[in-house]
């Protein structure tokens, strides 16, 4: 996996303000405690099993019913999420999978003897897919060649075993950057953002498509040399986004969140951050969080989180407990998670307690990491690392998270 997952790092990662080299800032203040469809290959049919904790689990994690899907399930994961209802992951998992390559769309929907199923067999069986997010069964995912060559193709698959939608392509110009799409799935539509050649050079897009019949709109256009717009966030019919805006020799950059009614072509997007570092927003209801990093660090850096009240309009700090920086965030109907700096503590933010809640603490003299945790809905999935176990060393682990109305 190793070669594969360097190439198409080299593809994601995103250069200037975006360049992906990942440093933990200086630790500035101690962390603080928070208050207590061809033929489908075969595929085992064992159901997950469940994980038992080194030690009893507190808080959260207590109540928490954590399973896994073992390899044999799910091959070799590249890219995974949650879609609120299912697991989406890209993986080898067909015997016919090209040599470091993990071409297909698998979909996992819990329950009794569930087995993971095939969404989208793709007929280049040398390409990856290296993006992926969905609602409820609606998946978007980015496919990339493993040559190094300049092409992207972004596809929608508005159900499993519906004909795939190709909703945007790289057009191989040499001048417009190959970096993949960021986008949002949430039903029945989708935004993304990308690269394009445009009249006087190339150009960073925001664009949306709804069903029934999946048209790009273009909603935003920056030229590239000046801003790009990055990483949008759907809620009904608002959406967030990020703006990154360089000084005229491209040396800074000026992050900030923006918000817009799609409902009201007229209207101008609202920036809601002051601190010119916003980035990653996320949308849910009447709150919008972003992760900002630490002064003179890109955007794809850890960072602290953030939340706007969009009734009162106040700002305010998240925590992030027991992390004390965060990436890739990512919201649910009730929990905000997190990748965490460091990966032996397990954590999310819970908005209806409004606290930090904890899963799993596990030794730093063990080998156990937790990976790019994600939810949506109520439905959480992370990957569990263990190199002191070799039948475990990778795994897809997931759970159910307590709802709104639980508490």
């Amino acid at each position: 996996m190793g070669a594969r997952v360097a190439a198409i790092m080299a593809v994601i990662c995103v250069g200037g303000a975006a360049a992906c080299a990942a440093a933990v800032p200086p630790s500035s203040a101690p962390l603080v405690s928070e208050p207590s469809t061809e033929a489908t290959p075969a595929v085992t049919d064992p159901a997950p099993t469940p994980v038992p904790s080194a030690r009893p689990r507190q808080d959260l994690g207590a109540e928490l019913d954590v399973r896994a899907m073992k390899h044999d399930q799910t091959g070799d994961v590249l890219e995974f999420a949650s879609d609120a209802t299912g697991i989406i992951f890209s993986s080898n998992l067909a015997e016919d999978s090209g040599p470091e390559a993990a071409p297909d769309v698998w979909r996992y929907v819990p329950g009794p003897s569930a087995k993971p199923e095939l969404a989208w067999r793709n007929p280049n069986r040398d390409h990856s897919v290296v993006k992926l997010g969905g609602d409820a069964g609606m998946l978007a995912f980015v496919d990339i060649p493993l040559t190094g060559e300049r092409a992207w193709d972004l596809w929608l698959l508005p159900k499993v075993g519906a004909e795939p939608v190709l909703l945007d392509t790289h057009p191989g110009d040499e001048d417009v950057s190959s970096l993949v799409p960021s986008f949002s799935v949430y039903q029945p539509m989708v935004a993304w953002t990308a690269f394009d050649r445009g009249p006087n050079g190339p150009v960073s897009q925001l664009l949306t498509a709804e069903a029934p019949d999946w048209t790009p709109q273009v909603i935003l256009e920056r030229q590239a040399w000046e801003a790009e717009l990055w990483l949008p966030s759907l809620y009904g019919h608002m959406l967030v986004f990020t703006e990154v805006r360089y000084s005229a020799d491209r040396s800074t950059d000026e992050r900030s969140v923006h918000l817009l009614d799609l409902l009201d072509p007229t209207a101008e997007p609202r920036r809601l951050d002051i601190s010119g570092r916003a980035t990653m927003p996320l949308l849910a209801g009447n709150t919008v969080l972003w992760k900002e990093a630490e002064p003179g660090f890109n955007m794809f850096n850890w960072g602290r989180m953030f939340r706007y009240d969009l009734l009162s309009g106040q700002v305010s700090s998240v925590s992030v407990w027991p992390q004390e920086y965060v990436n890739y965030p990512s919201v649910g109907s009730r929990f905000v998670a997190w990748w965490g700096a460091d990966g032996f503590s397990f954590g999310v933010f819970d908005l209806v307690r409004d606290r930090a809640r904890l899963i799993e603490r596990y030794s730093n003299a063990s080998q156990a990491n937790v990976l790019r945790p994600h939810v949506a809905g109520d439905l959480m999935v992370w990957e569990y690392v263990d190199s002191s176990k070799p039948e475990t060393y990778r795994e897809l682990r997931w759970a159910s998270l307590p709802n709104p109305r639980d508490d």
